[in-house]
């Protein structure tokens, strides 16, 4: 009897250790040997993408808040989070950003020529799959990037 009981607590615990979940951090900094949370690591290139596509690519200029703040809210990660915060910060940086300085990627101390800023845009799209599909990626929903 005791070995039937034993093994129905086992097979219940083994289901409920496999519908658990990580805590959503809603961060992107973490203390050393804390696990990582990944499911905004990319958000920094969506970001860069969707400003190049307009800036560099001629997509038609959409603000980037509702739709990577709406993203963030919708993963439970509201305006006091850590990484909405973040990216908060960079939507603002991105959006009054022209095409040099983002090739500086904000650093005010290069001073990069208007050739060189079109090279590397040039260069930079091509390595992300060129105009036509940051275009794309511009004018599509968060949801549908995976």
């Amino acid at each position: 009897m005791f070995r039937i009981v034993c093994a129905i607590g086992l097979s219940c615990l083994s289901a409920t250790v496999a519908y658990g979940q990580s805590p959503q951090f809603c961060r992107n900094s973490f203390a050393p040997g804390e696990k990582i949370e990944t499911r905004f690591m990319g958000i920094n290139y969506a970001l860069l993408m969707h400003a190049l596509a307009e800036k560099y690519c001629g997509a038609e200029p959409a603000p980037m808040g509702p739709k990577f703040l709406g993203h963030l809210k919708r993963q439970g990660c509201g305006p006091e989070t850590e990484i909405y915060r973040d990216v908060e910060m960079s939507i603002s940086r991105l959006e009054g950003a022209n095409l040099k300085q983002l090739a500086q990627g904000g650093e005010p101390g290069l001073s990069l020529s208007e050739r060189q800023a079109q090279d590397w845009a040039a260069s930079a799209s091509k390595e992300l799959g060129g105009c036509e599909r940051l275009i794309k990626l511009h004018n599509s929903e968060p949801e549908s990037w995976q």
